[in-house]
This record gives structure tokens, sequence and C-alpha cells, in this order.
């Protein structure tokens, strides 16, 4: 099943990859504009067991690589750029990078879970037939 001639894979894809977009450039400004924490409920003390002392380096992360990278990725699957399949796998891997490191610097939140849930939504659309199949069509 199709609608406008893609797969419902790939509108999903684009949602998932859209939606996490949202959540870090959100989620990133909050960090940035309060490296504190405060603006999102964190507190620094899991940060005791990590190489900084505050959410910015976390919070430019989030808004560059999951915000504004989610993004761009998402712009390159709907105009069926080579590189953006290959992106929406990269994003994947690195959400589940991020869920370890939030998991081994001791951070329980309820956002793991979703993460996870995004990560493995995202490769599992990407990875998808319809979606292999609709990348072949692609342009430069």
């Amino acid at each position: 099943m199709s609608v406008r001639g893609r797969p419902i894979s790939f509108w999903l894809l684009l949602l998932l990859l859209g939606q996490l977009s949202v959540r870090a450039l959100a989620g990133g400004t909050a960090l940035l504009v309060a490296p504190s924490g405060e603006l999102v409920g964190l507190s620094t003390g899991p940060l005791d067991n990590a190489p900084i002392e505050n959410f910015l380096l976390p919070g430019f992360a989030l808004f560059l690589v999951f915000g504004l990278g989610s993004s761009v990725v998402c712009y390159g699957l709907y105009t069926r750029r080579r590189w953006a399949w290959s992106g929406a796998i990269g994003v994947a891997l690195a959400l589940l990078v991020w869920v370890v490191i939030e998991v081994a610097v001791g951070f329980a939140r309820p956002t793991l879970s979703l993460n996870v849930a995004t990560a493995v939504s995202i490769a599992g659309a990407a990875l998808s037939p319809a979606v292999r199949a609709d990348r072949r069509d692609e342009s430069a």
C-alpha cells in the first residue's frame, strides 16, 4: 500500500525521524539555555560519574545530531538523496549509543525506553523492503 506514490513504511520513517527531531530540538535547546538541567527537570547528580559538569555538551549533541541531523535526513529521504537511507540507519545507531551512555552514566528516565523504541523503529522502517525498494528510485 502506498500514499502519494511512497510506501507507508516510508511515511512512518519520516514520522519517527520528525518526532525525534522535534523532541531533540526542544530538549537540546532547553539544555543549552540552562545547562544545569533545571528546565527539563534533570539533576546534575548522575554527572558525578561523567567527565562533564553540566548538560551543555549533551544539549549541543542532542540539538545538533538528533535535532538538526534527523531533520536533514528527513529532507534527504523525501527528496531521495543517496545518503539519506544510510543517514536514517546512522541516526538509529547513534540513538542507541546515546541510550547506552545515559545508562552507563546512571540516568533512569522514562525517555530511555522511548528512545530505544524510536531507534529500533527507525531502523526497522528504514530496513523494510518497501523503503529499500523506494530508495532504488533515488536521484543524486
